[in-house]
């Protein structure tokens, strides 16, 4: 019967605690309160994750890789083939995939591993205009 002597004493007789059991009662409604509120609204945050049908964005993702890396080889003018544009860049999807997923492009510097799987994603996925 502790509990109700307990609850006996925090409902019914607050002016006869003394100071120590005043601030055990406060501190464990205020616990109380705060686990349950915090179990109430802690509902678990969806992440925000690509649906799995997503596809990889040429414009969004593709083509910054493509003018950041491989541009100034394969400009206008430069080393063919000629990637300046999606539609030369798509009609060179395979070959600009096995080149730089075996790592011999671009030279002169290195892709992430995410742009990597990127551009490997995109021609996997049709190479689309998306």
């Amino acid at each position: 019967m502790a509990s109700f002597s307990f609850f006996t004493l925090l409902i019914l007789n607050p002016i006869k605690m003394n100071f120590n059991q005043k601030i055990r009662t406060t501190f464990l409604i205020l616990s109380l309160g705060i686990f349950f509120g915090s179990c109430i609204s802690n509902v678990e945050e969806e992440l925000e994750e690509p649906p799995v049908d997503a596809k990889v964005s040429f414009k969004d993702a593709v083509k910054p890789i493509i003018d950041g890396r491989c541009i100034s080889c394969h400009g206008a003018g430069g080393n063919s083939p000629e990637l300046t544009s999606y539609a030369t860049i798509s009609a060179n999807a395979s070959s600009v995939k096995n080149e730089v997923a075996s790592g011999r492009m671009p030279q002169g510097t290195t892709l992430t591993p995410a742009q990597i799987k990127t551009i490997v994603d995109w021609v996997d996925e049709g190479a689309l205009d998306n």
